[in-house]
């Protein structure tokens, strides 16, 4: 038994019936799709090398301390294994109504907080592997997604062929034990009876204030910024990666700065395509990893930043950016991309799930935020999983809060893919928004003004 920390039931405290906070990821593959068995089977010999993903949430009884783990007595891995398939013929489209039905769905608190689903039917005799997990789950870069431990890159994959028979969890602990352990605990530590009489009496009313303001009075009449519904919308579009480090060269400011530049232009598009008004800015939460030192030690800061979406060039557009961008780590080293795509395995969706958590604790403490980007560099080698070739990876982040709209960025090889998360209630535009990231990046690169 494990108690959550401060951050992880901060997570589940976010959750509500319209706030799904789960991190996911879409890989898409080449080849012929593996059976469900297969994915069984894999799964099952890797799975213990993650004790979090057969772990469960109690909580605490009368809610007088945060929740712990414990091994779920009961887990079925065929209930987190899902497989399911597009219509015949079908479009992108379908895919896309897909990951937008599946972000919207809340994970079983009851279970392990996390699923994998196998997709079939991708256009071009494609399939795909969507991994959902909580962000409670996701604690550092070499984290519990699913889709990373299952790689054939992964460590130790070689030994990882004899499964775990042996697995036996001992008996959850009792309601009773739980209460006893939480109540010694506040009597000897200040800080937690601190924390409960805040989450018993302050935070409600946080959540209450939050609920009735936050963003701009021009980023809400533009709709980026209102209540949330329940049920999410998700686009995406691929970048090549030479374009966007051209423009890196060429401006001479970081692969973020052109990434947050394209955003930028990006909305522009979405707004003039659905005849709203345009803001001077949209303040974004950007997460950075950044280091102390000479490594990267799971250090992520939120960076705030003020997309300019009035500017009419993208080199106006990017300068202003950088700006802004190049003095607000606060004395902190940004890691270079190089290095987090270079770890080993795929940590891509830790990565964004650590961005995540940082964007999202950041938001709760700071007003005016109209929006979330997630930049998440991946793998510049090969990834296979069940020895099928990995050709495309995307995040859908969650929204929080008044949020509408948020963008998730993975780069993988050659590729930035740029996933557009959107409430479905609020009629956003994101087709636009992603048509016009890649309408800029290709005017741009080109030399024209955009």
């Amino acid at each position: 038994m494990e108690r959550l920390t401060v951050e992880d039931a901060a997570f589940l405290d976010l959750e509500d019936e319209v706030s799904a906070m789960h991190n996911v990821t879409i890989a898409v593959f080449e080849g012929t799709e593996p059976t469900l068995a297969d994915l069984h089977d894999r799964v099952h010999q890797r799975i213990r090398y993650v004790p979090r993903l057969r772990q469960r949430v109690v909580s605490v009884p009368l809610d007088l301390g945060r929740p712990v783990w414990v091994d779920d007595v009961n887990f079925a891995l065929d209930y987190h294994l899902r497989r399911t398939g597009l219509p015949r013929r079908a479009t992108m489209a379908d895919f896309r109504n897909l990951v937008g039905r599946l972000q919207s769905q809340r994970l079983d608190r009851g279970k392990p907080l996390w699923e994998l689903w196998l997709v079939s039917g991708l256009p071009g005799r494609r399939w795909a592997l969507l991994s959902k997990t909580h962000y409670a789950v996701i604690d550092g870069v070499s984290g519990a997604d699913p889709l990373s431990i299952i790689t054939d890159q992964t460590k130790e994959s070689a030994a990882a062929t004899s499964g775990d028979e042996g697995w036996s969890p001992p008996p959850a602990p009792s309601g009773r034990r739980i209460l006893t352990e939480t109540a010694a605990e506040l009597a000897i530590n200040p800080i937690e009876q601190y924390r409960l009489v805040r989450r018993k009496l302050v935070e409600p009313a946080i959540r209450v204030a939050g609920s009735a303001t936050g963003g701009s009075t021009q980023a809400a009449r533009a709709g980026l910024t209102g209540a949330v519904g329940p049920h999410r919308r998700w686009h995406q579009v691929a970048v090549d990666g030479s374009t966007i480090r051209a423009l890196r060269d060429r401006h001479e400011v970081t692969t973020n700065d052109v990434v947050l530049a394209l955003i930028t232009r990006g909305y522009r598009s979405m707004l003039e395509a659905g005849g709203r008004p345009l803001p001077h800015t949209l303040r974004t939460l950007a997460p950075l990893a950044v280091t102390t030192g000479d490594r990267f030690t799971n250090e992520v800061t939120a960076l705030e930043a003020d997309l300019p979406v009035r500017c009419e060039t993208f080199a106006e557009t990017v300068q202003l950016i950088y700006d802004q961008t190049r003095h607000a780590t606060g004395g902190l080293k940004p890691v270079a991309g190089a290095t987090l795509s270079g770890l080993p395995g795929l940590v891509a969706p830790n990565l964004c799930g650590l961005g995540l958590r940082s964007a999202t604790q950041a938001g709760t403490r700071l007003s005016g935020v109209q929006t979330v980007t997630v930049n998440a560099p991946g793998p510049y080698h090969e990834v296979t999983v069940l020895d099928r070739q990995m050709v495309e990876l995307y995040p859908a982040i969650p929204l929080v809060a008044r949020v509408r709209i948020a963008v998730g960025v993975m780069s993988f090889r050659g590729s930035f893919g740029f996933g557009v998360t959107g409430d479905r209630d609020a009629g956003l535009e994101i087709e636009a928004l992603a048509s016009g990231i890649e309408r800029a990046a290709a005017s741009a690169s080109g030399g024209a003004t955009t």
